[in-house]
């Protein structure tokens, strides 16, 4: 059965269809499987060109192909689309990777405003915003209305003080980064940005594709997206005023340390107290006593050996914390043996260890000095790396006091 009959514009309606139906229910919809090679691109978006070409071929003779009635490839679905001025490419070869992703994350198409050097936040306070749903397990989609509340009142917070406030478009032109997709607009009305009462209307919903979701699920590479979006286009934000904002908080400090509230009471009489339901993280406690043997309950920052009713006294400190957002393991290579102070600077973000084993201050105000390591206590670097990042974001925060 020949492709001959498709149109430019047959192409161009199957694409609008995928977007607003969404790539799974698309790919059912019309029983096709997920491209094993070629994909088209068009606007920084990847399509499932084999599935693309036999629906387009539907909107251009009322005859839907399904997959055993075509084979795809090079000489077939790949050549009809680049004879009608589409790019077609390798899909194996360019699957999105950790480095793709912080790539298109540093390549966004951020627009400037008249007289104004500074690219628009709109698009980088976005994606922090649906980056902090991710790490809080929430939706991967969400309905505009939603979106419209949350991240409008986000840009006039944190936006260009010259720069309205217009959540619309990077609701709609997040596409763009190939990392986002939006789902419930009529074809009719995807040929261009739609206007705000087509998105009243319809509700549609957008967020995150699913290949870069699944890839921001995991925290390390959540961090690195995080880390890449606030130094390459919010170097000017009072970042810790930002994540607090949207919910990102536990990114200001390493995971460990206690937020102690200021007295609520009267000053009167007994302290109140109220009921409450905790769930803790369980720690193992033998590995708590390990690190502190191993390293003879000296810190390994300071050197300080404390004794407290005449015993030894040191805490176990975890390199990368433990529970939301940074989900680090309970094992001996995420331990340190630290005593107070230092354990209090470590997980405030206040010092750090450097790729050559030195403990440096985040704001350049010590002297750098080794970390001492016990031959037989292991530590990961790559954990060590984490809180290092941590330490770089954080490390423009104002003081207080």
């Amino acid at each position: 059965m020949g492709l001959g009959d498709i149109r430019y514009e047959d192409i161009i309606a199957a694409t609008d269809e995928f977007r607003r139906l969404g790539r799974d229910d698309f790919l059912q919809t019309y029983g096709f499987g997920r491209a094993m090679s070629y994909e088209l691109v068009l606007d920084g978006l990847r399509y499932d060109s084999k599935a693309i070409v036999g629906v387009a071929h539907g909107y251009a003779t009322d005859d839907f192909l399904r997959p055993k009635d075509f084979s795809g490839g090079a000489a077939t679905v790949a050549r009809c689309l680049r004879e009608l001025g589409f790019v077609v490419e390798n899909g194996e070869a360019t699957t999105l990777s950790r480095t793709g992703l912080l790539e298109r994350l540093r390549t966004l198409k951020v627009s400037r405003g008249p007289g104004s050097p500074a690219p628009s936040r709109h698009q980088p306070l976005t994606l922090l915003w649906a980056i902090a749903r991710e790490a809080d397990e929430r939706p991967r989609m969400t309905p505009w209305p939603r979106f419209r509340d949350e991240v409008g009142p986000l840009l006039v917070e944190f936006g260009l003080s010259n720069a309205k406030a217009t959540p619309e478009y990077p609701f709609w032109h997040l596409r763009g980064s190939g990392l986002w997709e939006v789902h419930g607009i009529p074809a009719e009305s995807a040929k261009k940005m739609p206007m705000m009462s087509i998105l009243d209307a319809h509700h549609p919903r957008a967020g995150f594709t699913e290949e870069a979701a699944a890839l921001l699920g995991d925290p390390v590479a959540r961090l690195d997206a995080i880390a890449t979006i606030c130094e390459t286009y919010l170097e000017d934000v009072d970042l810790q005023a930002l994540f607090e904002r949207i919910g990102m908080d536990g990114y200001t400090t390493a995971g460990s340390l206690l937020n102690l509230a200021e007295d609520e009471g009267s000053g009167a009489g007994p302290a109140p107290r109220r009921d409450t339901t905790r769930s803790v993280i369980v720690r193992d406690v033998s590995l708590a006593r390990k690190v502190k043997e191993l390293e003879d309950d000296r810190c390994q920052i300071c050197g300080t050996a404390l004794r407290y009713l005449d015993r030894p006294y040191s805490q176990a400190a975890h390199i990368r914390g433990l529970g939301k957002p940074h989900h680090g393991p309970d094992e001996l290579q995420n331990l340190l043996c630290l005593c107070a102070n230092c354990h209090v600077l470590f997980d405030g973000l206040e010092i750090y260890v450097d790729a050559d084993g030195l403990v440096r201050g985040a704001r350049n105000t010590r002297e750098p000095r080794p970390l001492r390591r016990a031959p037989a206590h292991p530590i990961n670097d790559a954990h060590l790396g984490y809180h290092r990042d941590l330490c770089r974001i954080n490390a423009r925060r104002p003081t207080t006091g």
